[in-house]
């Protein structure tokens, strides 16, 4: 790799959680990425997983770019929501109040806290976005209790209130911030809010987050979040965050699981990293998981590392450009399994340059320079479970098209090629029964109308600090799960039946073909 200075723009280098950078594609001025660690609270409904598609939403809320709507979902406790065809921000549709409000909310699970756009907010951003206020509900409840958010390169902040929040088929009373102010950051990004699907330990307002609220009423067979993100590309717009339960039609084999390290984030231990086979021999990593950043975000050194394996990239500051025709086989290694990343991730907008295309993954150092923050480019690849029961993450290898590849297992030096089921279109529901926690797991499957979409682009990332005047602190899934170590990978993938159906199947194949033959 040849490191030298390239004239590809980089709008900012600022730390928090608002990591703004131009992708090379000059049709709007606001082609930026969102990459914040945020997240809140929520309440009621059936008893039951809760599904809501999530499909992507406009570079800016207003009407200069147009929201492409999605069809009405044909699954129960499902809501459906917009998209622009990016895959680097994700948002739902929520509804405030009493008259029903829609808001679009990024859905972050970087940190606990829940807010919105108030309509006394001044600043520019709130100007352009859709807002929420007493002239929009008979029912908000404020309070004096003051709260502020410092992201990479964004900062908000408001008061406390409470309202009824419409989540899918749910009718809830949620606390959440209500914005009197917001930094110009938030200027060319079509959300209204933030809905924080964080740890409940990151919570800055004092009020339960969605999940604790959910769990408390008793409306999750388990207290867990299934996400699958689709890129546009595969044209099949059916990307869902799950309530409660795990889509099983998403994913191939067994879930693997990781314990988190801490009690505030999703943040896991990483193995490694390597390309064609080529690791990087990275050391003691981890990896914070965060649908609220776009890209992968390594520190210098680590993606200058990760970069040299790929043929023909070069090094721009904390951006890397890499050939637009890039093949290579780009993998993180998390408890023992690989997990690739496709080209249709990993390769960004083209740089202006002859067959150059951006890189989506960013040296930038968001926390110490052992962490690292795996955003969309890397989620788009896996079925992800955030189980806040067990405090561990799990993957799945996506099934179907649009998966990344072979992810593989690696147990007792074998390796497993982590196979199995065809996706259903039928809903389903079944139990298991082992693991620290009480509840059972609910499965479902879903059918969703797939809608072509074209590519656009932008960023995000880091973890946000928040303060609050007043605030509080506030299941088996029949996998294999980690130990509770916090300083080592903990999963285990396959068990040593599995190993042996694996190497005896084979066999059985070819004895009964050569039969037929003889």
């Amino acid at each position: 790799m040849h490191r030298r200075w390239l004239s590809v723009p980089l709008l900012s280098s600022c730390v928090s959680a608002f990591y703004p950078y131009h992708t090379g594609d000059g049709r709007h001025e606001n082609n930026k990425r969102f990459i914040p660690l945020g997240i809140e609270p929520v309440h009621e409904g059936d008893s039951g997983p809760v599904t809501i598609d999530i499909k992507k939403a406009m570079l800016k809320r207003n009407n200069l770019f147009p929201v492409l709507n999605s069809s009405a979902p044909d699954v129960p406790n499902a809501m459906a929501i917009n998209q622009d065809g990016s895959d680097y921000t994700y948002f739902s549709t929520m509804k405030f109040g009493s008259k029903g409000q829609e808001m679009y909310m990024l859905i972050d699970s970087g940190s606990a806290n829940t807010w919105v756009m108030g309509t006394n907010c001044k600043s520019n951003a709130c100007q352009i976005h859709n807002t929420y206020g007493s002239e929009d509900s008979t029912t908000l409840e404020t309070t004096t209790q003051t709260w502020s958010m410092t992201y990479g390169t964004g900062e908000v902040e408001g008061v406390v209130v409470k309202d009824t929040v419409q989540l899918a088929n749910y009718s809830i009373e949620l606390g959440f911030g209500l914005a009197s102010s917001a930094s110009d950051d938030f200027n060319n990004y079509p959300m209204d809010g933030i809905l924080g699907l964080g740890r409940p330990a990151s919570d800055a307002l004092g009020s339960p987050t969605v999940m604790q609220v959910l769990d408390d009423k008793g409306h999750l067979s388990s207290n867990i979040l299934g996400i699958h993100l689709q890129r546009s590309s595969d044209g099949t717009n059916d990307g869902q965050i799950t309530f409660g339960g795990i889509d099983s039609s998403r994913f191939n084999g067994k879930l693997s699981y990781s314990k988190t390290i801490n009690s505030n984030s999703w943040q896991i231990n990483a193995d490694d990293a390597g390309v064609d086979g080529k690791s990087v021999r990275f050391k003691s990593k981890t990896a914070m998981i965060d649908t609220g950043t776009s890209y992968i975000l390594l520190p210098p050194d680590d993606a200058e590392a990760l970069h040299e394996l790929i043929p023909g990239s070069d090094a721009s500051g904390e951006t890397f450009t890499i050939p637009c025709s890039s093949s290579a086989n780009v993998y993180f290694t998390i408890s023992g399994v690989k997990y690739s990343v496709s080209p249709k991730d990993y390769v960004g907008k083209p740089t202006g340059s002859s067959g150059s295309c951006q890189s989506n993954i960013i040296g930038h150092q968001a926390f110490g320079p052992d962490d690292w923050i795996l955003g969309d480019v890397f989620l788009k690849n896996v079925y992800t479970v955030l189980d806040f029961d067990n405090a561990r993450v799990g993957f799945g290898t996506k099934s179907g098209a649009g998966s990344a590849g072979d992810n593989t297992a690696t147990t007792s030096g074998s390796t497993l090629s982590a196979t199995s089921g065809a996706r259903s279109s039928s809903a389903s529901a079944s139990t298991s029964g082992s693991g620290p926690a009480s509840k059972s797991q609910t499965t479902i499957s879903t059918s969703i109308t797939s809608k072509p979409s074209t590519l656009a682009s932008t960023v995000g990332a880091g973890a946000p600090s928040a303060s609050s005047t007043g605030a509080s602190d506030s299941s088996p899934f029949g996998e294999s799960s980690g130990s509770g170590s916090s300083s080592s990978s903990s999963s285990s993938t396959y068990t040593a039946a599995d190993s042996r159906a694996n190497l005896l199947l084979p066999l059985i194949a070819f004895a009964f073909i050569a039969g037929l033959i003889l």
